[in-house]
């Protein structure tokens, strides 16, 4: 809470300090969802060309830094395309986890919890951050941005919780390899007989 409220509050005094901790932001978590993508990604086209999205995506973000809005006003145009490229990773995560053949326990997954989580924060913010530049001196949609951002940012956190809770299956494959669940080991009192 106090993250968004000392973001509200330099966003509301047009301080170029936020604007540019804006646009890194992007660029980290754009980084980041990508590398967590390619890393759960089976071995597909997508995964052979999603560095070069990568790159490209980065190399356009800095353009409009620097020519564009000249780092002074908000990144909406870069937010609304990096939330489009990873709303379309995350249903083609998605696709291929259904196509597959495990399919019928899917919910049951970190990842799936995981890429769950982000598509539902940036398609439900997706319309807030590309009008936040046009309309960011209307005091009216300034508390509706608030409400909304703040609101997508709970359902987010509740969901990564959510998705914390599920059990690995790194977790299952060491039991099959004989290797102990140190968990169950260090909470669970086992009694021998």
């Amino acid at each position: 809470m106090f993250n968004e409220g000392m973001g509200y509050y330099l966003q509301s005094i047009k301080s170029e300090t936020f604007i540019i901790l804006l646009h890194t932001f992007t660029f980290v978590e754009y980084t980041f969802f990508c590398l967590y993508i390619y890393f759960i990604l089976p071995q597909s086209i997508l995964k052979k060309i999603l560095p070069f999205l990568w790159i490209g995506f980065i190399v356009f973000a800095l353009i409009d830094l620097i020519y564009v809005n000249t780092g002074i006003e908000f990144d909406s145009f870069a937010i609304g395309i990096e939330s489009i490229i990873i709303i379309l990773l995350c249903i083609y995560y998605l696709f291929t986890q259904i196509k597959g053949t495990n399919s019928l326990l899917i919910y049951s997954t970190f990842n799936f919890w995981v890429v769950i989580t982000f598509l539902i924060y940036f398609a439900g913010t997706f319309f807030l951050y590309i009008l936040a530049q046009g309309l960011r001196y209307d005091i009216s949609f300034r508390k509706e941005y608030f409400i909304i951002n703040i609101s997508f940012n709970i359902l987010k956190d509740v969901l990564l919780c959510v998705a914390m809770t599920m059990k690995s299956t790194d977790t299952v494959n060491e039991q099959k390899n004989g290797f102990p669940d140190l968990d169950e080991d260090l909470f669970i009192s086992k009694k021998i007989n």
